[in-house]
C-alpha cells in the first residue's frame, strides 16, 4: 500500500512538471526550437561539405555550396564568416577575378570579424594582383582608404607619422616615402597609433617591439595589416616588420614568399599569448618552437613586454632548453670558430674581428656557463628559422636594444612549447605550424570543428585566435 501511494505521488509530480513546462513553452514554441536545432545541424553539415569540396580541390562545388549558404537566414555570424572564408579562397584558387570583385562588393562586413576582414581583402587582392585586374585592385585600396597611387596624406601630421618613418626605416619626405593611411575602427595598419616608450634610456616602439600587458590576461598586441610598398621577398618584408621569416609566412599561408607584389596586403601577426602564465618581471622567456623571446618589465608601475624574433639551432645542433642567467656581455665581439664548426668549414680563419662579416653581429650575451650565446648576425635572413649551431640569433638592431636594458645575472628561461593557450571566459590559442596543430589536436583542448578549419590554409597561424 505504501508503494502504491508513493507511485501516485510521483505520477502527480510528473504531471505537475509537464503542466508547468507546457505553460512556459507552447507546442508551437517547442516545434520552432526543434526546427531551429534541426536546421542548425543541417547548416553545419552543409558547411562541412563545402569545406571538404575545398580541401579536395573541387572549387566549383565549394563555390556553389558556399554561395547557397550565404543567403541562409539562420546562419549566425560565426558560420557566416566561415562560409565566406571557404568562398573567397575557392574563388581565388579557381582564378575567377570578376566573380571575386562581385563577391567582395556584396559581403556584409558588419558580420565579419577584424581578422575575417583582413583575410578576405588579402585573398581578393592576391587574385587581383596575380591576374593584373586593376579594377579589383583599385576597389580594395579604396575600401582600405588608400588612393590609387598608394599614397593618401592624413589630415594632419602627428608623432605617429614620425614613428612610421622609424618603423619602416625610411628617410626623406614622408609624402614620398611613407604610405599614408586613413584611420579605421576595424582596420588597423602596422605603425598606426603608436609612440615611443623609453626604458633605461632606450627607445622602444609601442606595438612593434614593446607591448602593454595586463598581468591577468597574458595576451599582448593586436593584428594589423601592412600594404607592400614595392615588389619584394618575404625575407625582406620580415626584416622591415621586425618579424621572423616563418611566423610571417605561416600568418600569410597563400602568399608566395619569393613574390610579394606592390600593394599586397600582409597580415602582421603581433597578437601573442605569453609563453608562461606565472611570469616574473625581469626574466627573459624564450620559446624555442615559436622562435621568439619575451621580456616582461615594469615602467612606472605599468606592465610591458619587450619581444623579438629569434633564429635557433638546427635539428642536429639544437638550442638549449632550461634555466640560465646572462653571464657575459660583449659589445662588438670577435668570433673564434669552435672546433666543431672548423671541422665542417676548414677554410674558416681562426678569428673574425668585429665588423660586417662577423657572424656574431654587433652584440653577444652568454647563457650561463654554456657555449651558447644570444647574439646579432651578419645573415639577417636566418631570423625566425632553424639555422644556427645552437645559439640564439637576433637582428642587430634588436640585440643592441636588449643588450642595453639587461644586466649580467638576468634570468633566462628557455622552453619548447608547440602551441600556447589561454582560458578565461573563452579560449584563445596560438599554434605555429602543422606539427604544432597535430600536438594541439592530441590535447583535446579545442573542439574538432575548430580544428577542422584551423588546420587548413583558410586560417593563418602564429598569432592568438579565438577558439569556437
Amino acid at each position: 500500500m505504501f508503494e502504491t501511494m508513493k507511485n501516485k505521488k510521483i505520477s502527480l509530480l510528473l504531471i505537475l512538471i509537464l503542466s508547468l513546462f507546457r505553460l512556459s513553452y507552447s507546442e508551437e514554441d517547442l516545434f520552432k526550437v526543434a526546427k531551429i536545432r534541426a536546421s542548425s545541424k543541417t547548416t553545419e553539415k552543409s558547411i562541412s561539405s563545402a569545406l571538404k569540396f575545398y580541401n579536395d580541390g573541387l572549387y566549383s562545388k565549394a563555390i556553389e555550396t558556399a554561395s547557397n549558404l550565404i543567403y541562409n537566414e539562420t546562419l549566425d555570424d560565426l558560420n557566416y564568416e566561415l562560409v565566406n572564408f571557404i568562398l573567397v579562397h575557392s574563388l581565388y584558387k579557381s582564378r575567377q577575378e570578376e566573380k571575386m570583385l562581385e563577391y567582395v562588393k556584396n559581403v556584409n562586413f558588419d558580420r565579419i570579424s577584424q581578422y575575417g576582414k583582413y583575410r578576405i581583402y588579402q585573398v581578393a587582392m592576391l587574385l587581383f594582383l596575380e591576374r593584373k585586374y586593376k579594377e579589383g585592385q583599385d576597389y580594395i585600396l579604396e575600401k582600405l582608404g588608400i588612393s590609387n597611387d598608394g599614397f593618401k596624406p592624413l589630415a594632419q601630421e602627428n608623432e605617429s607619422d614620425e614613428i612610421q618613418e622609424i618603423i619602416l626605416k625610411k628617410t626623406g619626405n614622408k609624402k614620398e616615402k611613407v604610405k599614408k593611411l586613413v584611420y579605421s575602427k576595424d582596420i588597423k595598419f602596422f605603425g598606426e597609433n603608436t609612440k615611443l616608450i623609453n626604458y633605461k634610456g632606450v627607445d622602444f616602439i609601442l606595438n612593434k617591439d614593446i607591448f602593454k600587458l595586463d598581468p591577468a590576461v597574458p595576451i599582448i598586441g593586436e593584428l594589423s595589416i601592412y600594404i607592400a610598398e614595392k615588389d619584394q621577398t618575404m625575407f625582406e618584408l620580415a626584416k622591415t616588420l621586425d618579424l621572423g621569416y616563418y611566423e610571417l609566412k605561416n600568418a600569410n599561408p597563400l602568399l608566395d614568399p619569393f613574390d610579394i607584389r606592390k600593394n599586397q596586403i600582409i597580415v602582421v601577426p603581433l597578437k601573442r599569448i605569453l609563453p608562461v602564465k606565472d611570469f616574473k618581471y625581469g626574466t627573459i622567456y624564450i620559446n624555442i618552437y615559436e622562435k621568439r623571446l619575451y621580456y616582461p618589465i615594469k615602467i612606472n608601475d605599468e606592465s610591458y613586454v619587450i619581444t623579438y624574433p629569434i633564429g635557433i639551432g638546427t635539428d642536429d645542433a639544437q638550442s638549449p632548453i632550461g634555466e640560465f642567467k646572462i653571464s657575459q656581455k660583449r659589445k662588438d665581439p670577435a668570433w673564434y670558430p669552435p672546433e666543431s664548426i672548423r671541422k665542417e668549414q676548414p677554410d674558416l680563419p681562426p678569428v673574425f674581428p668585429p665588423g660586417p662579416d662577423n657572424p656574431l653581429g654587433t652584440r653577444a650575451m652568454r647563457l650561463g656557463n654554456t657555449s651558447f650565446l644570444m647574439h646579432g648576425t651578419n645573415k639577417e635572413y636566418g631570423i625566425g628559422m632553424k639555422v644556427s649551431h645552437g645559439c640564439i640569433r637576433m637582428y642587430n638592431e634588436d640585440v643592441e636594444k636588449l643588450f642595453e636594458v639587461v644586466d649580467i645575472g638576468t634570468p633566462i628561461v628557455s622552453r619548447e612549447n608547440p602551441y600556447k593557450i589561454f582560458v578565461n571566459s573563452g579560449k584563445a590559442v596560438e599554434a605555429f605550424d602543422d606539427d604544432a596543430i597535430k600536438e594541439l589536436e592530441k590535447s583535446n583542448i579545442v573542439s574538432k570543428r575548430f580544428l577542422e578549419f584551423y588546420k587548413t590554409d583558410l586560417f593563418g597561424k602564429s598569432f592568438a585566435i579565438k577558439v569556437w
